[in-house]
């Protein structure tokens, strides 16, 4: 009999344990998917923190990111001139002024025809839309349509509204330009500050990383962007002279007047993906309708521009960049709608630079090395 109690109280003691074993599990796998649960919230308050800071602190932030692009793409020159015997500060300066004086030249260049074109707009405006009355005018019934519906309803017509011009012009140019100078400065400080000091910034600030692996990794990921960064703009920098003096020879050749106006205008435009083609085909049109008699004249520009940018955006730039290079044109789309809506127009010129940034971190952080996931 003892021998028996004995035996079942040990399989009881078994399976008290088993039932312990079963619930530990469970225990520790609902304290790890709350503790995921918490790290995701953690991660995304401060992403949206990050980007709320980044919205309302623009005026600071584009400035400097916009420095930060252009170092990476000036700063192989900088190195060529200290293997030449040349100081860093001297060299950081003769770029920076040659810099400057392209900017003025161009802009000097620019001055007359850009000034002429802005002050023939409402003239430009009335001639196109004379020129597509055809078109507009199956819509005139629906222009009626719309209007009587609006004063059947109480509603003002499009009729009624007026534009008030405003009676301080010289406060509104001093409220336009005092940023603008004031974000100017802070460009070309940073500039010139980070061509400097660029070692010291990258090698200081792997200093705060816990240990000796984080700080190389960070190094090779700092090393890496500035690489690719400046290989993709020095490239498409290229390219895009190339199809600025090609968009020259076609205005010129198709007969528009200040070829060198809408071949600069192309070349600044293509460095935004998607968006700066698109409205530089629009230019085309529209200064085609104002110059030539009839629309069908007025395309062929546009259609030769378009033949241009798909040969240069599908063949020529691919080719140049590397399969390595090459981003996905989704990814690109959505940077450059986001970057544009937090930033405006600069945000759009830095959001490939951003998107790449991001890429490299993650190709470093992740490497293709990793086991691939099932699916």
């Amino acid at each position: 009999m003892t021998l028996a109690a004995e035996a079942t109280s040990q399989s009881r003691q078994r399976a008290n344990d088993g039932e312990v074993l079963e619930k530990e599990p469970e225990e520790k796998s609902a304290a790890e998917t709350w503790q995921l649960v918490a790290d995701v919230s953690v991660t995304g308050l401060f992403a949206l923190a990050l980007l709320a800071a980044l919205y309302l602190m623009k005026e600071v932030f584009v400035p400097v990111i916009l420095a930060w692009v252009v170092a990476n793409i000036l700063l192989p020159v900088v190195a060529w001139m200290e293997k030449r015997g040349l100081p860093r500060v001297a060299s950081v300066a003769a770029v920076t002024l040659a810099l400057v004086a392209v900017l003025l030249t161009v802009a000097a260049l620019l001055s007359l025809p850009l000034t002429y074109w802005l002050g023939r707009a409402t003239e430009l405006g009335a001639l196109i839309r004379e020129k597509l009355q055809s078109i507009t005018e199956p819509l005139d019934f629906l222009r009626e349509l719309t209007n009587a519906v609006g004063q059947a309803t109480g509603q003002a017509s499009g009729s009624g509204l007026h534009v008030e011009e405003s009676t301080n012009i010289v406060s509104g140019i001093v409220a336009f330009l005092t940023p603008a100078v004031t974000q100017g400065i802070l460009f070309l400080g940073a500039l010139v500050f980070y061509m400097i000091y660029q070692k010291q910034i990258k090698n200081r600030s792997v200093l705060i990383l816990p240990s000796r692996e984080a700080r190389l990794t960070a190094l090779r990921i700092f090393a890496d962007i500035e690489r690719n960064t400046t290989v993709y703009f020095g490239t498409f920098t290229i390219v895009n002279l190339c199809l600025g003096l090609a968009t020259t020879i076609l205005a010129y050749v198709v007969g528009l007047p200040n070829p060198m106006l809408w071949g600069v205008l192309a070349a600044v435009l293509n460095y935004i993906p998607y968006i700066g083609p698109a409205i530089m085909v629009a230019v085309l049109f529209l200064i085609g309708l104002f110059t030539f008699p009839s629309i069908s004249e007025a395309v062929v520009a546009p259609l030769v521009y378009v033949v241009m940018t798909a040969v240069e955006g599908h063949f020529l730039t691919p080719a140049l960049m590397g399969r390595r290079m090459t981003l996905n044109p989704f990814a690109v789309f959505l940077a450059i709608g986001f970057w544009t809506w937090m930033w405006g127009p600069i945000g759009a010129f830095v959001a490939v630079p951003i998107l790449m940034t991001t890429m490299v971190t993650f190709r470093h952080l992740f490497p293709e090395d990793a086991p691939e996931l099932p699916g």
